[in-house]
């Protein structure tokens, strides 16, 4: 049986059009790897001007020092600092994952006021970061037109913990702008078209949607925490940086030292849940690598209840000795 050049077309054009179909962007992230909880980034805006006072508010940060981190911003910036109309900060939100989706946690809550509407709150109270089909499907509403003034609704950002080709990133949701491109989009955050495409299901530009959510994936400094680290996984991605170990602990991200992450004992914050700080300059046993004759570092590797971890770090590429320290003290 022949078939004509002009079905075969028509084939092929029906086909086009589905993939087309097909490949939309949802403003679900996928997230269906080893790790469960981690935490994410999202990209924030308003229309109007703000503070990071009330950004803190409304994203239930519970430390402004963790959104000053994020944005590498002075710790003694003000909560009062004036935020720019369509000025994005980065906000840290506590990821969760299951059933092969991220969404932040239960922390994020959004109280009904008079006038509002679930679509108003989706894309102008939360800057176009969740959809108000999301908002209404986990909080199981029946009608998304029928809210009332007071009712409290948890709002489901997009997040991810999933590992990148088996690279720890940090998931980082661009709500996009009109006539913004993949290789733009690409370029800004520093990854490439073919992985932003792959990893949020599209096929090209012609898939973008503008104020959608899109998963970008930010390379994150290596470290030597361990698993049963309680700041594990601490990814953090190129000028940020974070208070861990209960606030005992600085860690930075910086390219500009080959991707490593570097923590150092802190006294810029009162120590919380432990009385004073311990050391952790020191590491036991030798430091100096048998292989290359050449010293190690003492590098932070995490921490438990009652104990800050240390590792020696290898000074030859592609070495790693795994023996660990710790100081430990009590816990009031």
């Amino acid at each position: 049986m022949e078939t004509s050049c002009f079905t075969l077309l028509g084939l092929l054009v029906s086909l086009s059009f589905f993939l087309t179909l097909s490949a939309q962007m949802t403003g679900n992230f996928n997230c269906s790897g080893s790790t469960s909880t981690c935490q994410s980034l999202v990209g924030y805006s308003s229309k109007n001007a703000t503070t990071l006072r009330n950004i803190q508010t409304l994203f239930a940060v519970k430390n402004l020092r963790s959104i000053l981190g994020a944005n590498n911003l002075p710790l003694n910036t003000s909560r009062d600092q004036r935020v720019n109309p369509n000025q994005v900060v980065r906000v840290p939100i506590h990821c969760s994952c299951s059933n092969g989706t991220g969404v932040s946690n239960r922390d994020i809550e959004y109280t009904i006021k008079k006038d509002d509407i679930l679509s108003f709150v989706a894309t102008e109270i939360f800057g176009g970061l969740v959809t108000y089909e999301k908002i209404s499907e986990v909080n199981k509403i029946p009608d998304p037109n029928k809210i009332e003034i007071g009712q409290k609704f948890w709002i489901p950002l997009p997040c991810s913990c999933d590992k990148l080709n088996g690279e720890d990133v940090v998931h980082y949701a661009h709500v996009v702008k009109l006539g913004s491109s993949l290789g733009e989009i690409a370029a800004q955050f520093g990854t490439d078209n073919t992985t932003l495409a792959q990893l949020n299901g599209i096929i090209g530009d012609s898939q973008l949607l503008a104020d959608k959510p899109l998963d970008v994936p930010l390379k994150a400094c290596s470290s030597s925490v361990r698993k049963d680290s309680l700041d594990a996984p601490l990814l953090l991605s190129n000028n940020s940086y974070v208070f861990t170990a209960n606030n005992c602990v600085k860690c930075t991200c910086d390219a500009l030292k080959n991707w490593t992450l570097s923590c150092q004992s802190s006294s810029e914050i009162k120590p919380s849940n432990w009385q004073t700080c311990p050391p952790f300059s020191q590491c036991d046993g030798a430091l100096l690598n048998a292989s290359c004759r050449q010293p190690r570092d003492c590098v932070y590797a995490g921490y438990s209840n009652q104990t800050i971890f240390t590792t020696a770090s290898p000074a030859c590429p592609g070495l790693f000795d795994p023996s660990f320290c710790a100081f430990g003290y009590s816990v009031v």
